[in-house]
């Protein structure tokens, strides 16, 4: 059983809400609120799909809030190798044309990653031509089992911070701190013997998160969702990721599994409440 699934199971059970396990692992379970609440490992039926996609889909999640909320430059490009019938969507045929326009658009250093990539899986500070070559055909590597058609060329913001927020109903849950004795680009916290996730309780702090990722928020269809946010050496926020689908194994590595307990408390008493308010038909 995955960790975020036990705590989901304690919540059920504190609250007095039964449960049925659907598989032997025991990470696909249906809770018995309104018609059934599916959980399959990290999913979870609270978003819409294409809410869903556009969080594993980074181009496209730029594409749809830079305007309203302060991100990185973000540019993708698709694999100039991409099978025939794709060819008509390829703006830059090839590698050294891909690079002069990260060029362009870009200063050193940078940062290159796969398009739907997680857990840092191909992403690269560049501070040159070649790094920016070597970036590209790790990422466009078809024989690789991290290969991606798009990549992305990013600016690079020097983090003083790095939050997880999580946000069920546009309420905050949850707010911690990735914490790592490494500062190297690209290092896991999780995977250093001092990282650790730091919770994060301060109510300035807080606020200005919340305040911060509003725009995000008003998205229709988005229901459950963490947001992966770095404060500058300005103190300004700047919004990576989406993911919605958060597991929480570092976090409760590092702080424990009540805090997790009480946040999926709070989404099955929201949940239960929109069902006992729902007419009956």
């Amino acid at each position: 059983m995955e960790t975020h699934i036990k705590c989901l199971t304690q919540a059920c059970d504190n609250q007095h809400i039964k449960y049925q396990y659907l598989d032997d692992e025991k990470n696909f379970i249906k809770v018995a609120l309104g018609e059934g609440l599916l959980f399959q490992q990290n999913r979870t039926p609270f978003n819409t799909e294409v809410i869903a996609s556009i969080c594993k889909d980074k181009e496209h999640a730029y594409q749809l809030l830079h305007k309203q909320i302060a991100m990185p430059k973000t540019i993708g490009f698709l694999d100039f190798n991409t099978h025939d019938q794709y060819q008509k969507y390829v703006n830059y045929p090839s590698l050294q044309a891909v690079i002069d326009k990260i060029q362009q658009e870009f200063s050193y250093p940078l940062v290159i990653k796969k398009n739907s990539g997680a857990l840092g899986v191909n992403v690269f500070l560049c501070h040159d031509r070649e790094l920016v070559k070597a970036a590209l055909n790790d990422i466009f590597n078809r024989n690789s089992s991290s290969y991606d058609y798009i990549a992305l060329a990013q600016e690079y913001i020097q983090p003083q911070q790095e939050f997880r927020v999580v946000f069920f109903r546009k309420e905050l849950l949850l707010c911690y701190q990735r914490v790592s004795e490494n500062k190297a680009f690209g290092t896991r916290y999780w995977d250093t013997n001092k990282g650790q996730a730091l919770h994060i309780n301060n109510p300035e702090e807080l606020s200005a998160l919340t305040q911060f990722i509003q725009p995000a928020l008003a998205l229709p269809g988005l229901i459950y969702v963490g947001f992966d946010i770095i404060k500058n050496s300005q103190g300004e926020y700047r919004l990576l990721e989406m993911n919605s689908g958060p597991k929480y194994n570092n976090y409760i590595r590092s702080c424990g599994e009540e805090e997790i307990i009480v946040l999926y408390e709070k989404i099955l008493l929201k949940e239960a409440l929109i069902d006992s308010s729902t007419p009956s038909t």
